[in-house]
């Protein structure tokens, strides 16, 4: 998988594969380590290894994960994402009633993964130390933009995180024993809205 490769979904099968929880949380599990078998992902997301082979089966067919080279042997495979980030535009599937509510059904469960992602760390924050606790942040802001400028912030946030998710990928290679690196999730929601 190059670095910072990102596919386009733009087929309902596809993205059906997102709307799904435990398909979902199992790409999130395998953007975190990068390379696992099933035994190890069934113990991530607490399922049976038997439901988990099954839904890595069928995130295989779609292109989404694929077998990771040369760490495959008889008694397991190996699986890893087939891309670093997946993408969708909503209006990709506005033409298509049944298409567009799976488009809103893949993002409520992204966004309900990372909500329980943020509850998690609030309940547990002072476990990580001050750090780690002090390096923190959430942030809202309410601006003033027309759909282009919109647009635009959302190029220029998404290079500054695609930097530091390089920068970050690097330091784990090069330094995989570095004491202090951890899995950072960060999200940002950008919408317009009238009060």
């Amino acid at each position: 998988m190059p670095p910072g490769s990102n596919r386009r979904l733009k087929n309902v099968a596809e993205l059906r594969m997102f709307a799904h929880p435990l398909r979902l949380r199992l790409l999130y599990a395998l953007s975190a380590e990068r390379e696992a078998t099933a035994s190890r992902l069934a113990e991530l997301v607490d399922e049976s290894l038997s439901l988990v082979s099954y839904h890595l089966r069928e995130l295989a067919t779609h292109g989404l994960i694929e077998e990771a080279p040369g760490r495959s042997d008889r008694r397991e495979r190996w699986w890893r994402r087939a891309h670093e980030g997946f993408s969708f535009a909503g209006s990709e599937f506005a033409g298509d009633p049944q298409a567009r509510g799976v488009a809103v059904a893949a993002k409520r469960q992204m966004l309900a993964h990372q909500i329980s992602r943020l509850e998690r760390w609030i309940d547990e924050d002072h476990a990580w130390g001050e750090a780690w606790t002090d390096a923190s942040f959430s942030s809202d802001s309410l601006l003033r933009l027309t759909a282009p400028e919109l647009a635009e912030l959302s190029a220029e946030l998404t290079a500054v995180l695609q930097k530091w998710a390089e920068r970050g990928r690097v330091g784990a290679e090069d330094r995989p024993d570095e004491p202090g690196r951890e899995h950072v999730l960060m999200f940002i929601h950008a919408f317009p809205f009238r009060p």
